[in-house]
């Protein structure tokens, strides 16, 4: 009767549905699990498999296997060859590898009827690329710290020198105006410099549990008349029933702030800002809950995605480099995680992910 079944499943185009009892195993599993047919079409995934490619669920299945991982010949996939493959993918934005090893699925009679194929995300800690770019992180951190605190101090008596000099010229002398744009460009430096110490040391956050759709309509209120200025519209798509997170208000007040202003920057002829917020709900796994800031500007160049977090990293003359990579630390230091990607119609989209947490904010466990 099992290998009629599986023949039948096989034969036909309805999707198997294993027991309910399997399916949790499946979704429990750190590899992502996928079934393909004689056509070597999606028939099952779990849930793993649709966490690391960032894919709602259900949307994998029929996908011919090829496209899901691209590059794989057709023997592979059938499960002839047993030698695991990398596959190198574009998830949400976001470039990751996975190794998979595909084998035969058969029935009791040993026919084969498709293919199974376990992958598993390769840990950029694993080939070491991840951790040394921690490290140089770290390194570049203390660094920074070190030379902001060495450039402040010379910094303050040049400027009062500036100050000072200043005074004593009459109102009406031409190098008044020299001095001021002297001023100037030390106010630059300083900001500089207070965003290389808050990128080395950041504050220490305060959390709590927090309502991000306050936080959200306090960001958008405070850049309402710069986004008039800027001819951008704002739309805001709010979620029903939100949950809370826990995260320091103000610090992700920051974070907020910052990804408006990048979506304005990325729009210098006008267009539309986007806010929305949503949960992403998984059975074996935490939910999440996301706040998206998509704009209608001239979208990431594919060569720089990769690179837009990099500390001083910048497109714009006048830029830092430091504002994205202070926001991913607050929002990984609160446990989640900002990508980005190119919108089909124009445009990026940055999304910030946050946990919820296990237990309502407050609630004690039973």
């Amino acid at each position: 009767m099992r290998s009629e079944a599986l023949n039948r499943h096989a034969d036909s185009e309805a999707q198997p549905r294993p027991a309910p009892v399997s399916e949790h195993v499946l979704d429990a599993l750190e590899q992502g699990v996928v079934a393909l047919d004689r056509e070597r079409k999606v028939v099952y995934n779990n849930r793993r498999i649709e966490e690391l490619l960032g894919s709602e669920p259900g949307t994998l299945l029929g996908m011919p296997g090829g496209r899901l991982f691209p590059g794989a010949e057709a023997r592979w996939l059938k499960g002839a060859s047993r030698e695991p493959r990398d596959f190198r993918l574009e998830a949400e934005g976001r470039q990751i590898t996975l190794k998979a090893e595909s084998l035969p699925m058969r029935d009791d009679e040993g026919n084969v009827v498709g293919s199974v194929v376990l992958a598993e995300s390769i840990s950029e800690t694993e080939d070491g690329e991840f951790q040394k770019k921690i490290d140089r992180l770290v390194s570049l951190g203390e660094l920074s710290a070190y030379v902001a605190h060495e450039i402040r101090n010379p910094l303050t008596g040049i400027r009062t020198t500036v100050q000072f000099v200043g005074s004593k010229l009459r109102p009406n002398d031409a190098r008044r105006e020299d001095l001021e744009d002297v001023i100037k460009e030390l106010d630059r430096i300083e900001q500089i410099i207070t965003g290389l110490l808050m990128f080395a040391r950041p504050p220490a956050a305060q959390p709590q549990a927090c309502d991000l759709h306050q936080i959200v309509d306090k960001t958008l209120d405070m850049l309402e008349l710069q986004l008039g200025d800027a001819q951008v519209r704002l739309s805001r798509e709010p979620a029903d029933d939100l949950p809370q997170v826990v995260v320091d208000p103000d610090l992700m007040q920051q974070v907020f702030l910052n990804l408006c202003l990048n979506a304005v920057q990325a729009m210098p002829e006008g267009g539309e800002l986007a806010v929305a917020t949503a949960v992403r709900r998984y059975r074996t796994r935490r939910s999440m809950v996301d706040v998206s800031f998509r704009d209608t500007g001239v979208g990431i160049p594919r060569e720089l995605m990769e690179k837009i977090f990099d500390p001083f990293f910048t497109t714009r003359s006048m830029g830092t480099g430091l504002g994205l990579p202070i926001s991913v630390q607050i929002v990984r230091d609160a446990g989640g995680v900002i990508t980005a990607k190119n919108n089909a119609s124009g445009g990026a989209t940055l999304r910030v992910s946050l946990p919820v947490p296990a237990e309502p904010p407050g609630k004690p466990e039973e």
